[in-house]
């Protein structure tokens, strides 16, 4: 089964799942990053910024920690939502 996404786009089911286990993996990895408070202000990892925009997320030099943490977790969100 296919769905149209945000942009119009026919998505297949298959690779929505895909995204979103990746997306998952990525939040697991900003969070292994965040170890305490004060870290989620520091600037995102360049792995795990290139990782998000692979997955649709505008890369930004300036993103913390905490606010692509917060982006992907959206994103993971709206995703299992549609599923």
């Amino acid at each position: 089964m296919s769905t149209a996404n945000a942009t119009g786009v026919q998505v297949n089911d298959n690779d929505v799942t895909a995204l979103t286990d990746r997306l998952k993996i990525l939040e697991y990895a900003i969070r292994k990053s965040i170890t305490v408070r004060e870290d989620q202000d520091e600037p995102a990892d360049q792995p795990h910024r290139e990782e998000a925009a692979h997955c649709g997320i505008p890369d930004d030099n300036s993103v913390t920690k905490g606010d692509l943490l917060t982006a992907v977790q959206t994103l993971v969100r709206s995703l299992q939502r549609k599923g």
